[in-house]
């Protein structure tokens, strides 16, 4: 591990690298684990993925809302037909309603307690897939 004239310009390209937001994300996914990704037969490229820590319009960060333990269903569109789920699963899973200022694209998401993703829309979420989605991670346990 002597400082060559070779070591030294792989350095300076990892420095580089490092510098930009993709090559930052891949260093920090490849330290931190995140990019895991969890089979749980879902075709979505979020889905068994740790969430990404959205920030809402308000300020408030994916990473806060999942504090008290709770799941969360992050309706990024207002949709009519996710609101009418709010309340049903209201012990295990929050309902957050609101737009998230770098939101990816995706336009609802159910998130475990532990931050990886159950289910997740790009379109015009359907609400039985949501349920679905609910009923396998947060269905009581009695």
């Amino acid at each position: 591990m002597r400082p060559s004239p070779a070591s030294r310009a792989l350095e300076a390209i990892l420095r580089d690298l490092i510098d930009t937001r993709d090559g930052a994300t891949y260093f920090a996914e490849r330290v931190w684990g995140v990019s895991l990704r969890y089979d749980f037969g879902e075709e979505h490229a979020l889905v068994g993925r740790s969430c990404p820590d959205f920030e809402l319009e308000d300020g408030t960060r994916l990473g806060a809302l999942l504090r008290d333990g709770r799941g969360l269903l992050l309706d990024f569109g207002r949709q009519a037909s996710l609101h009418a789920l709010e309340g049903r699963w209201c012990e295990q899973v929050r309902y957050v309603a609101g737009d998230a200022r770098e939101g990816r694209g995706v336009s609802a998401l159910l998130v475990r307690r532990d931050g990886f993703v159950a289910w997740a829309s790009d379109t015009t979420p359907k609400p039985e897939e949501v349920t679905r989605a609910a009923a396998r991670w947060f269905a009581s346990r009695g």
